[in-house]
């Protein structure tokens, strides 16, 4: 017999379940990869920023006793949302694909994350004198708007009306 067709919703559920996990990927290259390049010669010899450097560095800022820095508190919390996001949206698109109102709040939530951290971290002005976006700031952007694309991606899946024999 020929094969059977895949479903539309079946088929945009793969696509979400592959844009997902390119995301998770992205997110996991990211903290091997150099965030921050320096070109300024007097910081050169200092090691460059990796992703995995941003934790202690984030946990730090959270216990300072003047945490009261508006751009640095939507920055960490878009960080931290985004990074819960993406670590569980693969494994919780069967949850997403059934409950509507699960799935409208994680889309809101990832786009107010990618809005919030992606557009901080865009529109942060830097001194190229001094240092250049490194590969790692590339992984964590592209990671954002994967996960979030993704999301949009999932579809609810109708069952197949069951055969009826003549």
């Amino acid at each position: 017999p020929p094969a059977m067709p895949i479903p539309p919703a079946r088929r945009m559920n793969l696509i979400a379940l592959a844009l997902l996990i390119t995301a998770l990927i992205a997110f996991v290259a990211f903290h091997f990869m150099v965030v921050t390049i320096y070109t300024d010669p007097t910081l050169v010899s200092k090691s460059q920023e990796t992703g995995w450097e941003i934790w202690p560095t984030l946990w730090e800022y959270v216990h300072l006793p003047d945490y009261h820095d508006l751009q640095g508190m939507t920055a960490v919390s878009a960080f931290l949302t985004y990074s819960m996001l993406v670590v569980a949206c693969p494994f919780i698109l069967p949850f997403l694909r059934m409950s509507r109102l699960a799935w409208w709040i994680t889309v809101i939530a990832s786009g107010v994350a990618m809005c919030g951290f992606g557009g901080i971290v865009l529109f942060t002005e830097h001194d190229p004198s001094i240092s250049t976006p490194g590969p790692g700031l590339y992984c964590i952007l592209a990671s954002l708007a994967l996960n979030f694309l993704g999301l949009l991606f999932i579809r609810r899946e109708v069952p197949a009306a069951p055969e009826v024999e003549r």
